[in-house]
């Protein structure tokens, strides 16, 4: 892959299952990282050991602590950012509380826009020809059941990140999407190997028959942040194992 020697990224969601992942290959490849993520120190210790990686526990859920962590990041000012931080929650829609709604909502697509709108106006500032890439997924594209606001929350970042694309093309900023399809991680890792049901619901709705690897997704990111990407601009990257070319079997999305 080629190599990002030059670059600063600032990088939510580093503490994941995805973060983490991402964050090696990223180092690898010669960047300096900053990572952010609600999680505490120690759960992301073995990075901290990396001389070019630095870490700040924040909840960006709050829109005064992006006010803080652009503060801290003024003097020496990230020239890319991969927004990955996310959560979902499941369950069939009318049995979700509003609240879940709400977080849902609030961190994967709020404060996307929050943390978007205070980079771009540093980027600005100080004439910084930057790079976004938001972490979208395949269910932008066809809903999977159970995840309404999650799909929602993607489906919406899709929009965020075309419109900036549009509005700042002009000077000189790029902003792209990832969709991964169903990753080897977190729930979606533990059902497929504990829930048969899963594992054949899902086995039907990928037709390379598999989970996506966290480095996949990585490799992704990486291509996205490189100079090869230079002409793309309101792109959105589709690494889903072919799971959108396809609605997903009746009788799966009628099962309760």
């Amino acid at each position: 892959m080629q190599p990002l020697d030059e670059q600063r990224i600032l990088l939510t969601g580093v503490a994941g299952g995805i973060g983490k992942p991402v964050t090696n290959l990223l180092l690898k490849l010669g960047a300096q990282v900053i990572g952010v993520d609600i999680a505490n120190h120690d759960s992301v210790r073995d990075l901290l050991k990396h001389p070019k990686f630095t870490y700040y526990q924040i909840d960006l859920a709050e829109a005064e602590n992006i006010e803080k962590l652009m503060e801290i990041l003024a003097k020496s000012a990230p020239d890319s950012l991969v927004a990955l931080a996310g959560i979902v929650v499941s369950g069939e829609l009318v049995l979700q509380s509003s609240s879940d709604v709400e977080r849902v909502i609030n961190l994967n697509l709020t404060s996307q826009i929050n943390l978007s709108k205070s980079i771009l106006s540093l980027w600005l500032e100080k004439n910084i020809k930057g790079n976004i890439v938001f972490v979208s997924s395949w269910v932008d594209h066809v809903p999977w059941p159970g995840i309404t606001p999650y799909a929602a929350s993607k489906a919406g970042l899709v929009a965020v990140c075309r419109g900036i694309a549009r509005e700042y093309a002009r000077d000189g900023i790029r902003a792209n999407l990832i969709s991964p399809g169903i990753v080897d991680v977190g729930m979606a890792a533990k059902q497929w190997r504990e829930e048969p049901d899963y594992k054949a619901r899902a086995s039907r709705a990928i037709p390379l028959g598999r989970l996506q690897q966290p480095e996949e997704v990585a490799e992704g990111i990486a291509f996205l942040l490189s100079s090869q990407s230079q002409y793309m601009t309101g792109s959105n990257l589709l690494i889903d194992g072919g799971a959108s070319l396809y609605p997903l079997d009746p009788e799966e999305v009628d099962k309760r």
